[in-house]
This record gives structure tokens, sequence and C-alpha cells, in this order.
């Protein structure tokens, strides 16, 4: 019979409601008819006051049977049981005060209406509780992690376990609220048990109750946490049955337990990322998409560290007519620039009082500039500092103060200045986490000789085009192929501008004595053949990468490896579908298509070509299919043509369909996801 009480009792969180919704309803029809006197609803306001008291008996009747169980807070279920009870007999009065012709009643029917609402809102929230803890108002909606900064040296029980039972578990089973006369909120408590025993020890079942219960099917009246709850996720389930394997140590760190790769996964992605960037993302909203354009659209190449980051790297390296209105256009989101490259441009002290617009650089670059110590006293106020590039400049002992006060720094770059070894060895001395960086090998791995700058006007072959290359050192050699070998000293040495007439892949190095040659630079030039002007687009574009919509892929720009320099179109999770249209029927015989990787920000290759033909611009044939294998590993960033070369046919319309992998690849960080094609350039032969 017991039993069956606290059946019917656990009707009372649905029965609860009913009376809260029918005593507002009425009460908010009250003040209808008091704004609308001509209104004659005082018979549907009594009819609801009525209906209010029954559900509300109701409420109160399997209330009471529930409260037997013993798993409730006894001041809080006295609270809230007799504030219902009160409530409940208010009503009554409420009911007969109505419409009535009595004196008093009628002068104390709308402010005990007032009274009870406000009756109704205390035990509701006594209720709420009860059944979700104190705090459940107060307490902040997401689930926080607390913040482990290193995995390995965590707490596995504190750090790993007790936040998982504080967000699922607690709320049943805490000093308020004890089903089963069980809590969770300590270790003394989780090894006292409750009304079954202890949850950690085995049993007959062969393995702990709290082992058992997280994996019984949902509808089973003994999984936990039980069905309407919040529910334990799969990593959460592994993370508990791998303390329990491990013996339950409350006083265990990470590192002293064995673990497997499926649990060293789960706990890597507990380890909060603590880092100054990383608080900084978390704090800042992204730039806007016109101020990032603007940037590049001016030459000043701004792009985010990775995809969807609102932080942003510019890089003016070899810039020689810098002056404060480039900076006045990047500061309009500087505290969203963590990285500067000024590295051999004319920055120098005339310029440094723009620095502290862009107060959370944490990487700056200053190599081979003309700024002196006077430069050093606005640097110092980049609190967030980590990297300093400063060789090649006329820094001297004079700076040392300015940069012992950079207190966050981690990596100093002095090499070819005027500071000497015994202030170097200051200041390592006052930082134990700094490195200076003088003459040692990884400073001739950031020095070493870099590739020839290619100069030219465009990427495409008309007639005749010239190409010019550059690099900023005199007494360094530049040497090329045009063929797509890879150069070296026995190449082709450049003296003069090259001319291009056809198809070319020119690919250059340079070369000095005593530093060997840099790494290949390569550049892809097409012979257009046919102009065209007519292009549509069978499939937007991601509204973010729009560039000059259609036109994109005709206007003979080629977009660079910064995949937001407005010169890309971008696809998200699809295929890219565009068709040619000629001012009448051509031989074709080629197709190439300008394409970027980045692996790192979710774009690959495509995977696959169909080029498809048609004299009329409705019934296409398919002419040519081209299927390739999906990218390896990388990080890098690259650009390339590809290149389908087929027998030739006749045609005014050419449809060029792009197969994107659409997902990101199971070696890429985020396997599943959906990735994005980019494509520029649209050249048919």
């Amino acid at each position: 019979m017991t039993y069956l009480f606290i059946n019917i009792g656990n009707f009372h969180p649905v029965l609860v409601h009913l009376p809260i919704g029918i005593i507002i309803f009425a009460f908010i029809l009250e003040i209808y008819q008091r704004i609308r006197p001509k209104e004659n609803i005082g018979g549907v306001i009594k009819l609801a006051i009525g209906f209010g008291v029954l559900s509300a008996l109701a409420s109160i009747g399997t209330g009471l049977l529930l409260e037997s169980n013993g798993a409730y807070d006894e001041e809080l279920l006295f609270r809230h049981k007799w504030m219902a009870i009160g409530l409940t007999a208010v009503m009554v009065i409420l009911f007969f005060a109505k419409n009535s012709k009595q004196k008093l009643l009628a002068a104390i029917y709308f402010p005990l209406f007032i009274a009870a609402n406000i009756m109704l809102t205390l035990a509701g929230h006594w209720g709420g509780s009860m059944t979700h803890g104190e705090d459940f108002l107060t307490k902040e909606t997401s689930s926080k992690n607390r913040g482990i900064e290193n995995i390995d040296k965590a707490l596995v029980y504190n750090d790993v376990v007790q936040p998982i039972f504080d967000a699922k578990c607690v709320s049943c089973h805490n000093p308020k609220k004890a089903e089963g006369n069980l809590l969770l909120t300590s270790q003394t408590e989780i090894l006292a048990g409750g009304d079954t025993g202890s949850i950690l020890d085995s049993s007959d079942l062969g393995k702990p109750l709290l082992a058992h219960r997280m994996v019984l099917p949902l509808e089973d009246e003994e999984h936990m946490p039980p069905k309407g709850k919040v529910q334990l996720t799969p990593n959460e389930i592994d993370l508990i049955h791998w303390w329990l394997e491990n013996e339950n140590c409350f006083d265990c760190i990470t590192a002293d337990l064995e673990r497997n790769k499926r649990i060293q996964a789960h706990l890597n992605e507990l380890e909060e990322d603590t880092s100054t960037r990383a608080v900084l993302a978390k704090n800042l909203a992204p730039a806007s998409e016109e101020w990032l354009a603007n940037l590049n659209n001016s030459g000043i190449p701004t792009y985010p560290l990775n995809e969807e980051s609102p932080l942003y790297m510019v890089n003016l390296a070899n810039r020689k007519n810098l002056g404060e209105e480039v900076f006045d256009m990047i500061a309009e989101y500087g505290e969203n620039v963590v990285e500067m490259n000024l590295g051999y441009s004319n920055f120098s002290d005339s310029l440094v009082a723009v620095l502290p617009n862009f107060e959370n650089l944490t990487k700056l670059q200053l190599q081979n500039t003309g700024i002196t110590d006077k430069a050093l006293a606005e640097v110092k106020k980049l609190e967030k500092l980590e990297s300093l590039n400063l060789y090649g400049t006329a820094i001297t002992d004079a700076s040392l103060a300015d940069i012992k006060s950079l207190t966050g720094l981690t990596d100093l770059y002095l090499w070819q200045t005027d500071v000497t070894d015994e202030t170097i060895t200051t200041v390592l001395a006052e930082n134990n986490n700094l490195t200076v960086h003088t003459i040692d090998a990884d400073i001739f791995e950031a020095t070493e000789l870099l590739p020839p700058t290619i100069i030219t006007d465009s990427y495409f072959v008309k007639d005749k085009l010239t190409v010019e290359m550059s690099y900023p050192f005199d007494d360094t050699a530049m040497f090329y192929t045009l063929d797509g070998s890879i150069p070296d000293t026995t190449a082709t040495r450049y003296e003069s501008p090259i001319v291009l007439t056809n198809t070319t892949i020119l690919k250059a190095i340079t070369f000095k004595e005593g530093w060997g040659q840099s790494d290949v630079v390569a550049a892809n030039f097409k012979k257009r053949t046919i102009d065209y002007d007519k292009i549509t687009l069978n499939k937007p574009p991601h509204e973010k990468y729009t560039a000059k919509g259609a036109k994109t892929l005709i206007d003979l720009d080629r977009g660079t490896r910064n995949f937001v320099d407005g010169k890309w179109l971008g696809y998200e999770g699809t295929h890219f579908d565009a068709t040619i249209a000629f001012d009448e029927i051509k031989e074709i015989s080629s197709v190439s298509i300008g394409a970027l990787s980045g692996p790192s920000d979710y774009i690959f290759y495509p995977v696959g070509f169909n080029i498809l033909v048609s004299n009329d611009g409705n019934t296409f044939k398919k002419w040519h299919t081209v299927k390739l294998p999906e990218q390896k590993p990388s990080s890098e960033i690259t650009m390339d043509f590809f290149d389908l070369d087929f027998k030739k046919t006749n045609a005014k319309y050419v449809r060029v369909e792009v197969k994107s992998v659409l997902k990101n690849p199971p070696w890429h960080q985020n396997p599943g996801a959906k990735s994005w094609v980019f494509i520029d350039e649209i050249v048919i032969n």
C-alpha cells in the first residue's frame, strides 16, 4: 500500500503545474476586467478560481503522499507544504468573495488575490529548490569547467569525477534532497553510501552499483540519472568507469593511473587553455568582415589566426611606405590584433607611438627596422607581449630596464644588435621563462635566405607577359626554371625580365656563398586563348566568401594564400558548379581551375572535376571526368591550378563541376566537420 501511495505521489510534479497556470490565468482575467469593466467575464473568472482550488487540492494530496519517501530537506518541505495549504485556503475564500454582495468580502477580494499570487510564487520557489537545489535560479546555466591547466597533475576525483557528479547527480543527492539517502557532495558521503549500500563496492552484479546504474536502459527505473534529467555523456561514463577500475582512488593524480588513448583523449578535452591568446579569444568578438576586407583591399594583409578566431595577424613586412594612416585603419579593431610583423619596413621611432593602440599584441616583429632605444619606451606598454624580435636594430644596453619590465616575455631576438652579453645574462637571471635568441642555430633558421619575389601584373598570358624577380640584397643571386623542374645553381641565372608567351610554371631560388640556397618559390602562369565574359554560378558561395561573385572566376586576378583577401569564392560542405557561355561555338580542349588549400582552416583541394558541354545551354553532355585522391596530412597553405586536358570538342556552353571533399578527413584535428573548397579562376583553351 505504501508503494502505491508513493507512486501516486509521483504525479505531484505533474499536477502542481495546473494550479500555477490556472491561478495566474484567473488573475490576468481579473486585471483585464478592471481595465475594461464593460466586459462581463466575472463568471469566467470565478470558474477559473474554482478549477484552481480543485487542482490545488489534487496537488496537495499527491504532495502529502510524496513526502513520505523522506528524500527532501525538512525545512524546505515544511515551508513548501504549509505555504501551499495556505494558498489553497485563500483561493477558497476568493471563490466565495468573487461577485459577493458582502462588503467585507468585496473589500478584501482584490488585495487577497494579489497575496495569493505572492504565496504562489513562494510555494513554487521552495518546491523548485527541493527538486533542483536552492541555487537553481542563481547558478550559472552553462556547465563550467574548473579550469584544469595541466591535466597530468590533476586530481582524478577532485578535478575529473566530482565535477561530473556536481553537474549531473548532486541536484538529487545533496543535503537538501537526498534520493535514497545517498549524498554525492563529498568523499565521506560517497563512501557512506545510501539505502542500497555502497555505490563503489562490487556486488553480485560483478561491478560497483554506480557503474551498473549508469549504463542501464534509459527506461529502467534504476537508470541514473533518471529519465528527464540531463544525462551523462559517453565521455563522462568512460571517465567514471576508469576511476572505478582504478579502485576509485580519491587522492591520485591522473599521471599515476594507467589510461588508454581514448581515456587520454577525454582527459585532454578537460584541459583548459589559459594562454593569453586563448583568454582573449574567449572575451573578444570577431572583427567585422567590412574591416577585414577593407584592410586587405588596401594592401594590408590581415587574417584570423584560424577559422572563426576573433584574433588577427597583420603582416606589414617589407613595406617602405608605412604611415600613421595605415595603423589608424588597423586600430579600429586594434584589440583583436595579437601579432604584427613590421620586419624590414620603414617603421621607426617616429611611428612607435602607434603601438599602444594594439594592447593585446603577443608577438611583435621589428627586425631590421629603424627603431632605437627610444622605441622601447612604447614597446614596454604592451603588457601581453610574449615574443619580440629586435634582430638587426640599433638597440643597446640602454634598453635593459624596458626589456625587463616585459614580464610576460618568453622569446627575445637580439642578434646583430649592440646589446652586450652581460646585459643578456642580467635579463635571463631575472626572468627564468625568457629565452634570448642570439647566434644560436634557430636564429640562423629564422634569417636564412628567403626565395625571390616574383613581380608580375598578371598570372595570365594573352600574347606575351613580362615577369620580373627581385631580392633586397645585391650580393644574392637568383636562379630559375620555366619547365616546372626544381632549380639549383645550374639553372638559368636571373639577369633581366622574363618574357612568357605560353603556359609556364616558373620556379626560382636565391643563392649566396656561405648561406646556401633558399626554398623554392613557384608561380603558375596560364595561357588564355579564348576570351569570354559570361559566367553563371549554379550554386551560390557561402555568404562570407562571395568576392565579386561569378566575375571572380574570369577577372584574371588570382587570389592569394590569404583566403579572406576578397578574391576567392568559398563553398562550405557543398560542391562548386558554374556555367561559362561563349558568344559563339568554340573549339576547346582544356580547362584550368584555380584552387586553394589550407587544412588548418578546413580548406582542401578538390577531389574531382566534371566538364560538361552544350550548344543550346539546356542539354549538357558529360565530356570529361577526373577523380583525385584526398589530400595527405598537411598544415601548409598552398594554391594551384588543376589542368584538365581532354579530346577536342565544339561547344558554346561549358559547365564546370568541382567536387569538394565535403568533410574534414580522418587525419584532421576536427574530423568529420564540414570542409571548404575555394575557387578563384577558370581558364578555358
